[in-house]
Formats: structure tokens, C-alpha cells, sequence
């Protein structure tokens, strides 16, 4: 397996001195001849080889331009035909804007006679207007006044009616004052009977709770005197037998 060798661009210069170095060494029997030109020997073919290759790439670049070269000169004729093209149009188009022109000023010509119309119609509607604006200050004259006759009678139907509510309002707050001492008193004549009536529940409780005791005692002491007797009995009767 060959060993793979770093290349690098070594200048024609520095080669062509070398030679010469390696020339009067040789001429002067200096022993450094021996080794400068085994190291010469050894990477001469890498050098040749390196030219061969720049020789391709040179190749190579000129194939490219070229290439290029030609895509370009394609292309420049397309936009010299482009710029024939739009030189024709602008050509045109001059010929179209004397035409416009023409019309533009016959355009300019006519409207000047609206403006004139224009204005003839302004200077009348300014007269009409004044016109409705007096007629109008006349019915907001008339408007105001009968508005502020109505707003008079409104205002004092509103006095009259807000005095008989107060009126209304301070008969309904005398008749709301008595009823409410009223329904006070009734409340606690309500609630002293509720305490009557309670106060005797719970006596008749407590009574009838006491009538249960009581009762309860007695049944206590009728079941011990029965079962006093039951024995009793059970006595005499194992002594009978």
C-alpha cells in the first residue's frame, strides 16, 4: 500500500534555485549535494504530477468560461431583444401621449366649463341656503317658544303633582306610624300570652312527668309485692308436697 503524500503549491522560482543550489554542490563535492538531490529525486514526480494537474484545471477553467461565456452571450442577446422590444413600445407610447395629449387638453378645455358651471351653481346655492337658513332661525324661533310654553306647563303640572304626593306621602307615613304602634302592641300582647301559655306547658309537664314517677313507683312496688307473694306461694306449695 503506497503511503499518501501531502501536496502543496511549491513556487517555479524557488525549484529553478534549488537546481542551481544543487549545481555548485555538486561542483564544490559538498556531501549536502548528495542529500538535496536524493530529496529532489524523491518529490520531482509529485511536482510533475501537481503541473499536470494544474494543466487540468486550467483546462477545466477555460471549458467552464467558456461555457459561461457563451450562456452570457445567450443571454445578452435576449436582453438586446428585450430593449428592442421596449425601445419599440416606448415608440409607441409617444405616439399614444401626443394622442393623449390632445385629449387632455380637450379634457382641460371642458373642464374648465363645469368649474364654470360649478361655480354659478355655488353663487346659487349660497342664496338658496341663506334663504333656508333664515327660514330655518324662523322655525327654531317658533320651536323654542312653543317648547318653552310646554316646558312651563309641564314644570307647574309637575309642582301640582309633586305637592299631592307629598300631601299623599305624609298621610300614608301618619297612617304607617299608627299601624305600626298598632301591630307593636298586638306583637306583644302575642308574646306575653306565647310566655302564658308556655309557663303552663310546662307545669302541666312537670306535673304530668311527676303522675309517671309516681306511677312508675307504685308498679315498681306492686311487681315487688306480687313477686313477694309468688314466692310465697311456691313456698307453700313445696311444703304441702
Amino acid at each position: 500500500m503506497e503511503k499518501e503524500t501531502l501536496v502543496q503549491c511549491v513556487p517555479i522560482e524557488m525549484m529553478e534555485r534549488l537546481k542551481k543550489l544543487l549545481s555548485r554542490l555538486w561542483e564544490d563535492n559538498n556531501p549536502a549535494g548528495v542529500h538535496l538531490g536524493a530529496i529532489m529525486d524523491e518529490f520531482d514526480s509529485d511536482i510533475k504530477a501537481l503541473s499536470g494537474v494544474v494543466k487540468e484545471y486550467e483546462a477545466d477553467f477555460s471549458g467552464r468560461l467558456k461555457f459561461v461565456e457563451e450562456e452570457y452571450r445567450e443571454r445578452i442577446g435576449m436582453l438586446e431583444k428585450d430593449l428592442a422590444d421596449y425601445k419599440a413600445r416606448m415608440s409607441g407610447l409617444d405616439k399614444a401621449r401626443g394622442e393623449n395629449s390632445k385629449k387632455i387638453l380637450e379634457l382641460e378645455e371642458a373642464l374648465k366649463r363645469k368649474d364654470a358651471e360649478l361655480g354659478a351653481l355655488r353663487i346659487r346655492l349660497a342664496e338658496e341656503g341663506s334663504q333656508l337658513n333664515s327660514k330655518y332661525v324662523a322655525k327654531m324661533q317658533e320651536l323654542y317658544d312653543r317648547v318653552s310654553r310646554k316646558e312651563l306647563e309641564v314644570l307647574s303640572s309637575w309642582e301640582e303633582k309633586n305637592k299631592a304626593l307629598e300631601t299623599k306621602h305624609s298621610i300614608l307615613e301618619t297612617e304607617y306610624s299608627g299601624k305600626a304602634r298598632q301591630f307593636k302592641q298586638h306583637e306583644k300582647v302575642l308574646e306575653d300570652e306565647f310566655n302564658s301559655r308556655k309557663e303552663e306547658l310546662i307545669k302541666t309537664f312537670d306535673r304530668i312527668r311527676l303522675e309517671l314517677d309516681a306511677r312508675d313507683a307504685a308498679l315498681s312496688a306492686r311487681e315487688i309485692e306480687l313477686s313477694a307473694l309468688e314466692n310465697r306461694r311456691r313456698t307453700i306449695t313445696t311444703d304441702d308436697i
